[in-house]
């Protein structure tokens, strides 16, 4: 229960105002400028509110099925990311072998796209843990650190050269770059693991910095998931042409000052959040009692 609470109120403090505000602000900003929007959505139509329900579950990515949500076009990662939240409460949770199938019927109902890059976000798990037991040393730390850069640059200039790695699976996964976002990922990893082994060698920068990059990094999930409908709603208002550096400036500085104004009502408070969540069970009962 504490582990589904929490997660809950981390994804839903923030993707129902963004849920809210996309439709909004898409309303507005797409009665002044239809062909921005229409661009963006690359001509995919509405559905007439549909996709907002689908996006509240995380539904829109189910299998081959892409359904954007307004010009929220980052929404999409969430449908994937809930899902092994799930999955992943499944196997720690669960008891006994049976945790296993139904780790793997739940993968088989969302599709082989979700699935397909679950070992991708158990990087993410294997660097925390391997951060955590302390075991790599500072030498095998600096050699992830630096290493894991040089093989990120050097992957982007291969893919400038000479295009994206070869395929997996052909088109079975329906994402013909996977081989390069599992790349990516092992590489990120491995510099997260780097960083959390030589963080001492930057002690007292960090110690100076540490303030704000914590407060910056507590408005992160609301820049991803606000930041698309922003720009473009007030890309549609700005009276100057686009190219203009005024107008870049009022368009992107006016979206990020928006945002972190925002990030203070939506995720700095989930904590609010995950009280409501957790009192849901107490308010269905009590409604079940006045109803009889």
């Amino acid at each position: 229960g504490i582990y589904a609470t929490a997660r809950a109120a981390r994804i839903y403090s923030v993707a129902v105002p963004a849920l809210a505000a996309t439709a909004v602000l898409d309303l507005v900003g797409g009665s002044l400028d239809p062909g921005l929007y229409s661009s963006v959505r690359g001509g995919q139509e509405a559905m007439h509110g549909l996709e907002y329900l689908g996006a509240l579950i995380f539904v829109n990515y189910f299998w081959y099925s892409s359904v954007i949500v307004g010009s929220n076009l980052a929404y999409w990662s969430l449908c994937y990311e809930v899902w092994y939240y799930v999955v992943f409460g499944v196997l720690i949770f669960a008891k006994g072998p049976w945790r296993w199938l139904a780790a793997a019927l739940l993968l088989a109902c969302v599709g082989p796209r979700i699935a397909g890059l679950f070992p991708v976000w158990l990087f993410g798990v294997a660097a925390f843990r391997i951060g955590a037991s302390g075991r790599v040393g500072r030498r095998v730390g600096m050699l992830l650190f630096w290493g894991s850069i040089g093989l990120l640059v050097g992957h982007q200039f291969w893919i400038a050269r000479y295009g994206a790695l070869p395929g997996l699976f052909g088109d079975a996964l329906g994402m013909p770059d996977i081989t390069n976002v599992y790349v990516v990922g092992l590489l990120v990893a491995a510099h997260l693991v780097g960083c959390n082994a030589v963080k001492t060698s930057f002690g007292g920068l960090l110690d100076v910095l540490e303030r704000p990059i914590r407060w910056c990094a507590g408005a992160t999930f609301t820049i991803y998931l606000f930041h698309m409908p922003l720009i473009l709603f007030f890309a549609s208002i700005n009276p100057w042409p686009p190219t203009y550096w005024v107008s870049q400036l009022a368009v992107f500085g006016g979206t990020l000052v928006v945002m972190f104004v925002i990030a203070e009502f939506t995720e700095r408070r989930k904590e609010v959040w995950r009280r409501g969540i957790a009192g849901l069970p107490r308010l269905f009962a009590a409604s079940r009692v006045t109803a009889r």
